[in-house]
């Protein structure tokens, strides 16, 4: 396995130093430091033309860089939110709530620890169904029924529970009020009328601390895309 490591900062290596640490058990680890404002030509070499079968990206502020490399390649993309302004939560914002079809799998500073267990378990995810998590006791609550219901729809294939801490789970469903329960690609859902509440961008930044690799609210596109993604170039 080979991942790229791109930062936006020098002044961030506290934080990509040991990331690539811990990167190089699992895989062979490249790491450029270019800024996707000001090094814009040298992030679009890097991305097209390195060989990775994956991409690990951190800014802070209005944290543009994960979301430009996942505009440019078409392999998974994680993206690093680096505690600044806000306590990271315009930097985690920028990374998780992509558009529709660029995924981007926001982590935070204290939670990347997590992303060599993401990237290597998906070297054995089962290719032919899609096998995630969610709280099984809520099955019938109206938003994840409809959820799970959308899921299947636009999978095109099978879609089975799975514990949340089994190296077979491929993402994880997080309701509101909730928390990940293993260390997975999750999606956080609430009914469409929650999202003009301004409260629920901070009860989400607050679970992301908690733990899990973030690809928006409400995106079941986006977080269709990622586990097909982490398929195609990691298992």
């Amino acid at each position: 396995m080979r991942i790229q490591v791109l930062f936006g900062s020098q002044s961030d290596e506290r934080v990509y130093a040991p990331l690539c640490q811990s990167l190089e058990n699992i895989a062979n680890v490249k790491m450029e430091v270019a800024s996707a404002h000001r090094h814009p030509e040298r992030v679009r070499e890097v991305v097209t033309t390195c060989e990775a079968n994956a991409f690990v990206a951190g800014a802070g502020l209005a944290a543009h860089l994960p979301g430009v490399v996942a505009s440019l390649t078409k392999k998974p993309v994680f993206g690093v939110a680096i505690n600044g302004a806000f306590g990271g939560l315009d930097a985690f914002l920028s990374i998780a709530q992509m558009p529709k079809d660029i995924p981007v799998a926001a982590v935070m500073e204290n939670q990347i620890e997590i992303l060599p267990e993401i990237l290597k378990k998906a070297k054995s995810f089962n290719q032919s169904k899609i096998e995630i998590s969610w709280n099984p006791y809520r099955s019938e609550v109206p938003v994840l029924a409809k959820t799970l219901q959308d899921l299947r729809e636009k999978a095109g294939v099978e879609i089975t529970w799975v514990d949340p801490n089994s190296p077979e789970c491929q993402g994880e469903i997080v309701m509101v009020g909730e928390k990940p329960q293993g260390k997975n690609v999750c999606m956080y859902i609430c009914e469409k009328e929650e999202l003009k509440n301004t409260d629920l961008a901070n009860e989400f930044f607050a679970v992301a601390k908690t733990g899990g690799a973030w690809v928006g609210v409400n995106n079941i596109v986006n977080f269709l895309l990622q586990i097909k993604k982490m398929k195609e170039a990691l298992s």
